[in-house]
């Protein structure tokens, strides 16, 4: 989606204006960040991400990413045989869903995330 052709100049000033006061107070600062399932599943919630990020480095924040992952990491515990065993309110992992879930991981994230 091309954002350019949506926003006209006079928008982005106003944006822009309104944003600086939070540019200069944050910047130098780290922004820790979840990047949940669902958004890594869309193509274009995933560019959306990546130029948020982009920004936020630009202006002087250091982004820390970390992932959620929970509709991927579902999907691959029913190929394995295994149930999510989650509630609403708290995903906590048993030790199988934990190891299953960093071998995941570790064969994903990283190299889907970077591209």
């Amino acid at each position: 989606m091309e954002f350019e052709n949506i926003i006209s100049a006079a928008d982005k000033a106003r944006i822009l204006a309104e944003a600086l006061p939070y540019i200069r107070r944050f910047s130098g600062s780290v922004a820790v960040i979840k990047y949940g399932g669902n958004a890594m599943t869309e193509p274009a919630l995933k560019e959306g991400f990546a130029r948020d990020v982009v920004l936020l480095k630009l202006v002087g924040i250091h982004p820390v990413i970390v992932h959620g992952g929970g509709p991927q990491i579902n999907a691959m515990l029913e190929k394995v045989g295994k149930r999510a065993n989650l509630s609403k309110e708290c995903a906590l992992p048993t030790k199988r869903r934990w190891i299953l879930s960093k071998w995941y991981w570790a064969g994903t994230s990283t190299r889907k995330s970077c591209r």
